[in-house]
């Protein structure tokens, strides 16, 4: 990965990115009153790209944070290059460039370096960003992306970003982007949960085939918050092979999980509190790991995923605790999340179909699979013919399941989940 003098990478659009971003994220309001100060020892430090969200809650924050550094010298407008993000409840085209404006106006901005479509999984509109059921379930929307997309550039026509990209998006969503008939801009990056444990390498090289460059979210792994987090998946940071690196080199395992990524061609966010972590971690640029380092490195992949968005599509802050039950959410093994959240989805559109019959199932997969994050193979049971309802008669709850079994495993390799 080629640098210019200021660490930046140039986009497919003609515009530079830093390679090194700063995350503004901050689960609860403790953390928002320190996410401000943290902002502003990163501008101080010398991090110029800033990472927020419109469900972060934090851009007020982190506007006076920007507009404090700018009034005192450190920095002019020009220099941060910061990033937003289109949340769920506004996919709907009529709808993007409302919450574009509503994080401009927390923000005191003209204009936005970045704005992403954060998750390819719509929400009902609304002003609860987590919109739930009666039974607290997620009420989900069904809108064409292509058409977001397009809602997308006219804000980029309109003056109001300068580039426009996606975030967890997988190879198949990409490809219906780029296929788009008419397309006028294409993403200039997606961002992913991306370290040594989940490296993402086939996403990766299908980006780079594309000139769509990939930015790392979690990329020292995560925070251990017992809330959504498995404590019994393995920290990253005290990886003994990546520890030993680190030794070598005689630097932190954190600077090392962030060096690798800069190495790959990929764009690294970083988020901390601390300021010591904060100055540590700017030091990236001030060492190179060998090609045999990389390639062991390379060898930590795991496919493991610490922040599941099939089973948190929603933020974080509110999406934690059930509102109803107030306990903590199952944790499902990546198998069991697929499988579950086809079930989920699924049942949305049975329920939005009045449980009639499921023979609009084919069609509604269609327009699903671009949607969803089921982007392997997933158990399906085994259902006989004679298992299945008949498809003229309205189907119970029970034939319902039994009529997407059916669907599913007459129709497995033509949906290639």
């Amino acid at each position: 990965m080629e640098f210019d003098k200021d660490h930046c990478i140039k986009m497919n659009d003609g515009n530079k990115i830093p390679a090194v971003g700063f995350g503004t994220y901050s689960p609860d309001a403790v953390q928002k009153s320190k996410c401000e100060e943290a902002t502003k020892v990163a501008i101080e430090v010398g991090f110029r790209h800033i990472d927020g969200a419109f469900v972060y809650g934090t851009e007020e924050e982190v506007g006076r944070a920007i507009h404090e550094k700018i009034e005192d010298g450190t920095v002019k407008r020009e220099d941060i290059f910061y990033t937003g993000k289109l949340g769920s409840t506004f996919h709907r085209p009529e709808l993007v460039r409302s919450c574009l404006e509503q994080s401009l106006k927390k923000l005191k901005f003209d204009y936005l370096d970045l704005f992403i479509i954060h998750i390819p999984v719509s929400l009902k509109p609304g002003p609860d960003l987590s919109p739930m059921d009666e039974n607290g379930k997620l009420i989900f929307d069904i809108v064409d992306l292509r058409q977001t997309w397009e809602a997308m550039e006219a804000c980029k026509d309109a003056g109001l970003v300068k580039s426009i990209g996606v975030s967890n998006f997988n190879r198949r969503q990409l490809e219906m982007i780029l296929n788009k008939p008419g397309l006028k801009y294409k993403p200039v990056l997606n961002q992913v949960e991306c370290h040594p444990y989940l490296n993402q390498s086939k996403l990766l090289t299908f980006c780079k085939s594309k000139d769509i460059l990939l930015e790392a979210y979690c990329a020292l792994g995560s925070q251990r918050d017992k809330m959504w987090i498995d404590q019994s998946t393995p920290v990253l940071l005290e990886d003994p092979v990546l520890g030993a690196i680190a030794k070598k080199y005689n630097q932190s395992p954190a600077l090392v999980a962030l060096r690798y990524q800069l190495q790959r061609g990929i764009v690294v966010l970083f988020k901390s509190f601390t300021r010591k972590r904060i100055e540590e971690n700017f030091q990236v640029f001030d060492f190179q790991l060998s090609e045999e380092d990389m390639k062991t490195i390379d060898g930590l992949n795991k496919n493991l995923r610490y922040l599941n968005l099939i089973q948190l599509p929603t933020p974080l802050s509110t999406r934690l605790l059930n509102p109803t039950t107030k306990t903590r959410p199952k944790h499902y093994s990546p198998q069991e999340t697929r499988t579950q959240d086809l079930w989920t989805t699924l049942s949305f559109h049975l329920k939005m179909n009045n449980g009639k019959n499921t023979s609009s199932i084919p069609d509604f997969i269609s327009r699903v699979r671009n949607q969803t994050h089921i982007s392997s193979p997933c158990s399906i049971p085994v259902i006989s013919p004679r298992e299945a309802p008949s498809s003229g008669s309205p189907a119970s709850a029970g034939d319902s399941k039994r009529s997407i079994l059916y669907f599913l495993n007459r129709n497995s390799k033509q949906l290639s989940f």
